[in-house]
């Protein structure tokens, strides 16, 4: 999924508006530098999720060379992604 830079700042001022008034943290740094680094580790994270459907994708035409056919291309590839992510430690 594609998210905005702007969009990418209002989850982060969530999340740590969230941790700080409702969850109870306390900060240890300066709050524009705990919201920088919560947007990196959101773009990580995206960036980690495009390269798992990328690779996924790969995995999907190879299969469907040996696929028998009328195979669900959408199901074989989330069972592919489901089965990567896994792997690789990937949350879904």
């Amino acid at each position: 999924m594609r998210f905005t830079d702007e969009q990418i700042r209002r989850v982060a001022a969530a999340v740590l508006q969230g941790l700080t008034e409702q969850g109870g943290a306390a900060l240890k740094a300066e709050r524009g530098r705990v919201q920088g680094r919560i947007e990196a580790i959101i773009r990580a994270n995206l960036a980690g999720e495009q390269d798992l459907e990328r690779d996924a994708r790969e995995l999907l035409e190879a299969h469907l060379k040996n696929a028998p056919p009328g195979m669900d291309r959408q199901k074989l590839f989330l069972m592919i992604k489901k089965k990567l992510a896994e792997e690789r430690g990937i949350p879904l």
